[in-house]
Formats: structure tokens, sequence, C-alpha cells
């Protein structure tokens, strides 16, 4: 018996950790897969899919708490390095997204590179047809494919880090993601806190709550909190300043709502974690959490199975560093007036409206980098969400990749009672932009939305080296000042906006949209001033002040009627 378990512990070890490297001048390193235990499969791939549509409104929304957060991925099976990893699925609004988390010890300037051998199931259809194709997003990276669609096979090398998704015949259809980062160097991350383990649990009923609710605890500074491999239940975390909560690769974390309470008699809606009025904080690992549980925000009073997700608040020095979320309900990662938080590695999935991925509000001094978002809602922006002293300032978005099913990729996105200023979306993707239901839409985008002051401006916003693979949106570039959805008014000024070096492969709307919803019965003005356009492509055509006027659109209203010309032309520079 001993022997067989030693055999199993091998066999479990081996797809857990292996070596990379081939070649002269390519370092010998070491892999590791993050893998989840006791995940299921399922038989009928289109009925789990098909899950995230269920009673919803035009954008798919799902009121309904769903099984099985996960599943093995029914589509494909993965070898790096001739190891067999394991390949796993979940929800999105248009099917089901297979993904693997990658992490390599840091080889320094030796690189890496990993040989990718992806095989198609029974369940798999894109490799039918004799035209079928593949091709590896983003596509800077530069990854060269050989297919065998008898054998359903596909062939590659990867050689850096990021994220790379695999799509097939130029649709969203059973595409997968690896997510290939560097190790956590615990040693490094822990430094000379003292590490608590906390056991794998149930930690949501009445009497395990508290358990941990960290800050509350006496003592609680220079600690890690360690959530081991396995499957938790957690209703609320809470974590001190001068703390690290650290998922290890495996750690599988079901945020548990309240549930229903009766007829508005409405629970206060907890986040899964919570941090405020803290500094030096740290959240990182290779976990997951999956907010399945949970149902869709557009329900009734009545019915209060509501979870927030990561909410951190008036912070300071805040990392977030290598989480894996699903199934959020609302803003995943909703930052609110904090000073230097650096998000990286994040690998986020979700279907439900409000589901946004990382949403940076009145922050300042902060880096997002490094990430991947699929999600049913606007993917990583900047809002100005409050009435704070603090403003949106300074703040940078970099190598990201985002897929919108819904809403938009980059921005700064509808909630604005403060101004906002310096923000730098450079070198980002976008896979597919597929969101069709309102005018506002696109991968790059300013939005003033609500109307409580103004004055407000955004300005001094760039968005440079964007890769669009795939957008059926209003327009990749979109500029405007109103209500969501063209619905309401709206007031304020946009101004110095920086568009850079973006392309599309396959653009389906516009290339800029402006419009403006003034609220003229009460004075307030919504203007939009200096727009620059540096080097924009669509479809191979590059855009220049000869054609612009095939590909621009200019819509000014006010509640009554619609005029056009409302936008100065002197006001867009194109070069």
């Amino acid at each position: 018996m001993k022997k067989i378990l030693a055999i199993i512990l091998v066999m479990i070890m081996s797809m857990a950790l292996f070596a990379c490297g081939e070649g002269s001048g390519v370092a010998s390193c070491n892999v590791y897969a993050t893998t989840y235990d006791n995940i299921n499969t399922v038989s009928d791939p289109d009925a789990y899919a098909s899950e995230a549509n269920v009673g919803g409104v035009d954008q798919g929304n799902n009121n309904n708490p769903v099984d099985d957060g996960i599943i093995v991925s029914p589509y494909y099976t993965l070898k790096v390095n001739d190891k067999e990893v394991p390949v796993y699925g979940t929800r999105t609004a248009n099917g089901i997204h297979s993904f693997v988390y990658l992490s390599i010890e840091d080889t320094g300037d030796a690189g890496f590179n990993l040989k990718m051998e992806l095989k198609g199931t029974d369940e798999s259809t894109v490799f039918k047809s004799a035209k079928s194709s593949v091709v590896v997003l983003p596509e800077s990276h530069g990854v060269a494919t050989e297919m065998d669609r008898e054998n359903k096979l596909v062939t590659c090398n990867i050689n850096s880090l990021g994220s790379f998704s695999f799509v097939f015949n130029k649709k969203e259809k059973e595409p997968l993601t690896v997510m290939v980062t560097e190790k956590i160097d615990t040693t490094k991350l822990f430094g000379n806190y003292e590490v608590v383990k906390i056991p794998v649990g149930d930690y949501s009923t009445a009497s395990s709550k508290a358990e941990t609710l960290f800050a509350e605890k006496d003592d609680a500074e220079n600690k890690v909190y360690y959530f081991q491999k396995g499957k938790y239940q957690v209703d609320k975390i809470t974590l001190p300043s001068n703390s690290i909560l650290y998922l290890e690769e495996g750690a599988y974390i079901e945020a548990i709502p309240e549930g229903s309470k009766g007829a508005y008699d409405r629970p206060v809606r907890t986040p899964v974690v919570f941090v405020e009025n803290k500094e030096n904080v740290t959240i990182a690992g290779r976990g997951l959490f999956d907010f399945s549980k949970a149902t869709g925000s557009t329900v009734s009073n009545w019915y209060t199975n509501d979870k927030d997700t990561f909410i951190i608040n008036d912070c300071k020095n805040v990392k977030f560093y290598g989480i894996t979320s699903i199934n959020s309900q609302h803003w995943t990662l909703n930052v609110n007036s904090t000073e230097n938080i650096h998000v990286k590695n994040v690998f986020f999935f979700a279907y439900r409206m409000y589901a946004d991925g990382v949403m940076l509000s009145n922050c300042r001094d902060s880096l997002v980098e490094f990430s991947f978002i699929r999600t049913g809602d606007d993917a990583f922006e900047t809002k100005s969400a409050r009435a704070s002293e603090m403003v949106t300032n300074n703040v940078i978005f970099q190598y990201c990749d985002a897929w919108t099913d819904k809403a938009n990729a980059y921005g700064c996105v509808y909630e604005c009672y403060n101004d906002t200023r310096n923000v730098l979306f450079r070198n980002c993707s976008v896979g597919f932009a597929l969101g069709t239901w309102s005018a506002h839409l696109g991968s790059c985008i300013i939005q003033l939305g609500q109307t409580f002051n103004p004055n407000r401006i955004t300005e001094n916003i760039t968005f440079e080296n964007i890769e669009i693979y795939h957008s059926k949106n209003r327009a990749l570039l979109n500029c405007y000042i109103g209500g969501t959805g063209g619905s309401s008014v709206g007031a304020g000024i946009i101004q110095n906006i920086y568009f850079k070096n973006i392309t599309c492969a396959n653009n389906y709307g516009k290339v800029l949209h402006v419009a403006t919803y003034p609220d003229l019965e009460n004075n307030r003005i919504a203007e939009i001033n200096d727009l620059y356009l540096q080097n924009i492509v669509s479809n191979k055509t590059k855009i220049t002040s000869a054609n612009i006027e095939e590909h621009f659109e200019d819509e000014y209203y006010n509640p009554d009627s619609i005029y056009g010309g409302a936008f100065d032309r002197n006001k867009l520079h194109i070069s």
C-alpha cells in the first residue's frame, strides 16, 4: 500500500512541477501548474455554458447561483514540455473559456522555452473544418503555431511571460488562455513575518465567521495568513496593516453569501476580502476565489444571495498579485481612494452584469500590469465613484489583455464625481469586444456619466500601443458624456485625450464615436475638446484627415431631438 501511495505522489508531483528549457542559451528552470482538487467533468458542455445566460436581460445577466464554478475543460488537454498539465474551464457570456495558470521560476536573462502541445477532445468542434485555423493572442507575442487538424493537435513554443489565448477560426468559440507568470518567491515576499497557516475548512458559519476577521484580532500585524491547497468556504476576510494574505497554489475559496432573510429584510452585503484604512497590505498567491453561489446583481430586493468581492478602501501601499477569480457579480477588484496599489498577474473570468474587472476609483500613483480579464462588464478602468478628497491621478495600466463580452475594455468609465487626470493605458490588447447594446461601448473609452458635479474634468488620458483583434462595439475609440446606454443627460468636460498606435484586425464598427447628452434644462455643459489620433489602423486602413469621415460618428443630443455637428472638427487632430 505504501508503495502505491508513493507512486501516486510521484505522479501528482510530476504534473505540478516539471523542468523547462531546451537548447543552448536557455535556462533550466521549474514550471508549476496550478492544480485544484476534485474538479468535476461535465457530460454536456452546452448545458453548462448556457447557465451564463439564464434569466437575463439584453446584456446576458444571470440572476441565479450556479454549481461547478470551474470544470475540467471539455475541449482540450495540454502538454508542456512533454508533461500533461490540468486544463480547466469556466462560464462566460459566450460559452466556456478554458484556462491554465503556469508559474516559472526566475531564469534571469537566460530565458526559457515552453513546448506546448494542445490536443482537442471528442467534444471540441473547432477542428472540424478543412479551413480550421488557430492564432495566439495577442498577436504581438509572435507565437507561431502548427495545426494537425486530423489529430486535433496544435503545437507551438512560448518563451515569454504574459497571457496566451488560443483562438480558433477567428471566433470566440472554445478559446484557451494560458497564463505564464513568474513564480512567487515566498521567502522574499514573507520576509520576517510570522506564517499562520489556515486549516482547510468552512469559515462561513455563524460559529466560524470570526476566525477569518484577522484585522479584528489582537497582535494581528506582521503576519502571513496562509491559505493552503484545498477548498475553503469563506464569508469574509479582513486584513490589518502590515500583513499578507497568501493563497498557495491550488487554494480554492468559495465565497458564501448570507442568503435570503425574507422580503425586504436585506442583510448587509459583505465582501469576501475587505481592507479599509490600512497600509502595507499584500494579497497574493496562485489560488482562486469562486463567486458562483452568489446571485446576479439585478435581482429583486427579497432575494439576497449577494456577495461583494475584493474591496480596498482608503489604503496606502497595497499589492494584489496572481489571484484567479471567477463568476463575480460586482466590481471584482474594487479599489477606492487608495494610494500606490500595484496589481499584477491577475486572472479574472466573469459573465454577469456589474462584474467589472480591475476598478480603481479616486486612486493615485498606482500600477496595473500583466493581467488577463474576460468579463461581462468593463475590464480595466478608473472611476471617480466617491466625493473623495483624493482624485484619480497618475495611474498606469500596462501589458494587460481584455476580452469584453458586453462592455468596455480600457478607460475612464461612468462614475465621475471628481476630476480624473493623467491615466495611461499602454502596451495592452483586446481579444474579442462583443458588446452591441449601447452607443458608448468601445475598446478605449472616456465616459462621463453621473451628473452630481457638473464641472468635473477628465483630461490627459493616453491610450498607446493597443492591439485589438475583433470588435463589434459601436467604435474602437469612444468619448461620451451621458447616462449609460444613452438613457439620460450628462455634464462635464473631456479634453486632451491621446490615442496612439492602435490597431484592429477585425473591426465591425466605427473607429471614433463622439457623443454628448447635455443637461440643457439646468445649463450644465457637456463638452468634448481636443482629441489626438496618431497612427490608428482599422482593418488594415490607416486613419487620416482625408478618410476620417468614413470612420467617425459625431452625435449631439438634447432630451427632445438630435442634432449633428456638435463636436468642433478643429479639435480633432490626426497624424
